[in-house]
């Protein structure tokens, strides 16, 4: 897989020019429209009420949710958020920019390492690959860590390969590698350098080359790593003591891994669904492509194949064997899983393979775009389902219509222009109506609204309403499910540190005497039921929530 270039054509690849072009198109093709699509529940909002709240009382080393100290994750990604928000202002944009930029660094990154191990056009295909799947595409979208752990991730790994094929420059690969370690860890915590380690380890092992493990403890990386990590580290320790201990390694890393907080989802066969899902609409290339390379893996002169093997293998078995189960925590592998894709892609193209590139990524993103119709069925409505309709109509009829006679090259273009064609289409409308229905936005104006200064939501939790609205609510639960509530076991409701009583509670606190509840209309009854005894007025209703305003006297 290894290739020498001509002076030229090496100048075209590696100037910076190129590197800027690629960065520039995908950052701002992934902040396309970003200013429409509000803060979801539940994740995003933790990231970005935490980053705001950062900005709001100028801690920059606690990070704090609700008022409260807030273990979920290591530093660097609210740094980053806050430091946008500190720039542009609290809006979705600045929210949505960290993952965005890494995206585009991800792919310069990518490209920038697949022309050093492989050839030019491999590069480049495993550039619009993983910048076009499914998974890339929406975290570059998302407020949330793993696009930012993903490229340090990378980054610590494929610094490690270059050192490993390099010798002679292998020291200054190695304390790139630690530095890459050493964000990742402060961006998502031990995992950051446990998983880089166990492929290095892996590799080192296949290889059967153990001097290389001598070589990659060295005193500069070492002390490079402590130098990154140990301030944040210590820091938290020493303001919190024990209470970040057990909190932040114990229910957010050791819990993690031993007791599943989604059960449902904790099965053998979750990361092959993930797989298929994050590669789309390349998922059926991929896997001819692992298949193909797996094959072919004996016959290559360069470790590189063993290399992407062992990536996708360990982070594959690792988080197969933990308990709790993310659909992004195998996310780290689209990067090895794009080149071995745009290698396989390359040969298909050299061969000009037509039918067989129809077959296994034209019929696929076919099929995506009739999935792309059942969501604009779902989520959209009058004039806006119409137009998105016959986008994706007219984007599906010209596709096929033009495929006909193509050579493999203008089949690959032309799916590369339905990709580009129905991204726009969900930035535009598709994104946004989606997020709405998982967002708090329109209910942190309702209670800004109405004015009042003591909320409650019952038995359920808007963070993004807290988010958009500055206004701290109390999670109402029902009397049974406050008493049950051990506060001192490790179990995952030490997770929320959201203020939280049971209605008497709430309805019995002094001042002030009317109090505003936001019901969703599922929990409507229970909620008339629990509130018998009390003054309720309805005041309003929209989105399927209802808005009560209750005095605390009893009168009924």
């Amino acid at each position: 897989m290894e290739m020498k270039l001509s002076g030229d054509a090496n100048r075209f690849v590696a100037s910076r020019k190129l590197y800027l072009t690629i960065f520039l198109i995908s950052f701002l093709g992934y902040m396309f429209f970003n200013q429409a699509i509000p803060i979801t529940d539940p994740v995003e909002s933790n990231y970005a009420l935490t980053a705001k709240e950062m900005v709001l009382s100028a801690d920059w080393v606690s990070p704090r949710i609700y008022g409260n100290v807030w273990f979920d994750k290591p530093v660097f990604f609210y740094w980053l958020t806050a430091m946008a928000f500190q720039l542009f202002g609290f809006s979705e944009w600045a929210a949505r920019l960290v993952p965005a930029f890494f995206a585009a660094v991800g792919l310069v990154m990518l490209y920038w390492f697949t022309m050093k191990t492989t050839k030019p056009t491999v590069a480049l295909l495993a550039v619009v690959i993983m910048g076009t799947s499914f998974e890339y595409i929406i975290l570059a979208k998302l407020v949330i860590t793993d696009m930012v752990f993903f490229v340090f991730n990378s980054a610590a790994l494929v610094f490690f390969y270059l050192g490993y094929v390099n010798r002679a420059q292998a020291g200054r690969w190695y304390l790139a590698m630690y530095a890459g370690v050493a964000l990742a860890v402060l961006t998502k915590g031990p995992v950051g350098a446990l998983l880089p380690g166990l492929v290095v380890l892996l590799f080192i092992g296949v290889q059967r080359d153990w001097a290389q493990v001598k070589a990659l403890f060295t005193p500069a990386g070492i002390f490079l790593f402590a130098a990154l990590t140990l301030p944040w580290y210590g820091a938290m320790y020493a303001l919190h003591g024990t209470e970040f201990i057990d909190t932040f390694f114990g229910v957010h890393n050791y819990l993690r891994a031993t007791v599943s907080e989604h059960p449902k989802d904790n099965v053998s066969y979750y990361y092959l669904g993930v797989f298929v899902l994050s590669m789309l609409p390349w998922s059926a290339l991929t896997i001819k492509a692992v298949l193909q390379g797996w094959q072919d893996r004996r016959s290559q002169a360069s470790p590189l194949p063993v290399f992407l093997f062992l990536w996708i293998a360990a982070y594959f078995g690792f988080y197969s064997l933990m308990a709790t189960k993310y659909l992004t925590y195998t996310f780290p592998i689209l990067f090895p899983l794009a080149m071995l894709t745009a290698v396989q892609l390359e040969r298909m193209l050299a061969q000009n393979e037509a039918a067989a590139i129809l077959r296994w990524a034209g019929i696929p993103v076919v099929l995506l775009l009739f999935v792309y119709m059942l969501a604009a069925y779902r989520y959209l409505a009058g004039w806006e389902f119409g137009l998105t309709a016959v986008c994706l109509s007219l984007l599906l009829l010209f596709s096929v219509w033009t495929a006909k006679n193509k050579g493999a090259a203008g089949v690959f273009k032309l799916l590369c222009l339905c990709q580009l064609g129905s991204y726009i289409i969900l930035s535009l409308f598709i994104f946004p109506a989606i997020a709405a229905t998982r967002s708090g936005k329109d209910m942190a104006d309702s209670m800004s609204a109405l004015g009042e200064k003591k909320i409650g939501m019952y038995q359920f939790y808007s963070t993004s309403a807290v988010f958009y609205s500055g206004h701290t609510a109390v999670k109402l639960t029902t009397a049974a499910a406050a008493s049950s509530r051990q506060p001192e076991a490790l179990d995952w409701s030490s997770k929320y540190t959201m203020p939280s009583q049971d209605l008497p509670e709430f309805l019995g606190q002094p001042q002030p005497a009317a109090s505003l509840i936001i019901v969703q209309d599922k929990q409507k009854v229970p909620f008339l039921l629990e509130a018998a005894n009390f003054d309720y007025q309805l005041l309003t209703s929209s989105g399927g929530v209802s808005y009560y305003s209750i005095i605390k006297q009893q009168c009924r």
